[in-house]
């Protein structure tokens, strides 16, 4: 069984130095930062939580910039806290692509299980309340993470 989706919505870049790496990603790709907008207002309709490794956590602090290119955008993150699973990366790899987001057509739990089932275990899942995310241990054989996230409809 495969995903449900293979729409690649954003690319997750870890730094240490958020004004430095989205420059150097502005001048490359000729483009900027547009803020994130949508004309639906987002209802609660789940109880949200964050679980990293399996273990409730309240906060995952950092810096955040987008960069947009023609069919999706690069998420460029500065971890300021060290239990997560952008800290973790930027630790052991530097400033690189942590991840890859792909939108599932839902629901995030079918995805999960297909993930499981290929040997791929769950590292972080945020349940925003009207949207979920959740991050896999891909990178033995992706080079990366692999996102997987679900908007409510």
């Amino acid at each position: 069984m495969a995903l449900s989706s293979t729409n690649i919505v954003k690319v997750i870049v870890v730094t240490d130095d958020l004004e430095k790496t989205v420059s150097a990603y502005k001048t490359l790709l000729g483009t900027g930062s547009e803020p994130q907008t949508s004309d639906d207002a987002h209802k609660e309709v789940r109880t949200p939580y964050m679980k990293y490794k399996g273990e409730a956590i309240t906060d995952t602090p950092m810096k955040v910039d987008s960069v947009f290119s023609d069919n999706f955008w690069f998420e460029i993150i500065q971890p300021l806290g060290d239990n997560d699973p952008w800290a973790a990366w930027l630790k052991d790899h530097g400033t690189s692509i942590c991840s890859i987001c792909l939108l599932s057509d839902g629901p995030l739990e079918a995805d999960e299980e297909v993930l499981k089932n290929a040997g791929f275990d769950s590292i972080f899942k945020h349940e925003k309340g009207y949207e979920a995310y959740e991050y896999f241990d891909t990178s033995e054989a992706l080079g990366v993470l692999t996102e997987v996230k679900e908007q409510y409809k």
